[in-house]
C-alpha cells in the first residue's frame, strides 16, 4: 500500500518545481518588458524638438576639427547629443539593450563628426573616459557592418 505522506511529499516536490518554473519563464518575459520600456523612453527623448535640433546641427556640420565643430553647434547641443548617445551605448554594452535595437542609429556617423570635439573633451578634462560608449558602439557597428549611416540627413 502507498503511504499518503509519500505521495503528498511527492505532490509538492512536483509543485515547486512547476512554481519555480513558471517564475523563471515570468522574470525572462519581465526582462523583455523591461527593455521594451529602456528603448520606448529612450525613443521619447531622441523625437523631442530639442534634440533633433541639435543632432540636425552635428549632422549638417562641416567642421574638420573640435574648434570649427563647437563653432557651428553649441557646447550644449554637442554635450546633449554625446550625453545621450553615450547613455544608450552603455545600456547596449551592459547588456540590458540587445544591440539590434540600435541597428540603425547613426552612431558611425556621429562619432566621425563628433570624434575630434569628444577626444578635445577628454583631454582638456583629463578624463579619457568621457563618452568612451558611443566609439565602443560605433566601432561595433563598424565592425559588424551594421553602420548604415550615409551622411545624408534622414
Amino acid at each position: 500500500m502507498v503511504d499518503v505522506s509519500l505521495v503528498l511529499d511527492a505532490i509538492v516536490a512536483v509543485s515547486i518545481a512547476a512554481g519555480a518554473f513558471f517564475a523563471v519563464i515570468e522574470l525572462r518575459d519581465l526582462k523583455k518588458d523591461r527593455r521594451v520600456q529602456l528603448m520606448l523612453q529612450a525613443g521619447a527623448h531622441i523625437a523631442t524638438r530639442e534634440f533633433e535640433d541639435a543632432l540636425g546641427k552635428i549632422w549638417r556640420a562641416d567642421a574638420s576639427n573640435a574648434k570649427e565643430l563647437e563653432k557651428q553647434v553649441s557646447y550644449t547641443d554637442l554635450s546633449m547629443v554625446a550625453d545621450y548617445l553615450d547613455f544608450v551605448a552603455g545600456l547596449v554594452i551592459g547588456g540590458l539593450v540587445d544591440k539590434r535595437a540600435i541597428v540603425n542609429w547613426p552612431y558611425g556617423y556621429v562619432w566621425k563628426k563628433m570624434g575630434p570635439w569628444v577626444n578635445a573633451e577628454r583631454e582638456a578634462a583629463n578624463i579619457p573616459t568621457f563618452w568612451t560608449n558611443i566609439e565602443k558602439v560605433a566601432r561595433l557597428q563598424e565592425k559588424q557592418g551594421m553602420d548604415f549611416a550615409s551622411g545624408k540627413r534622414p
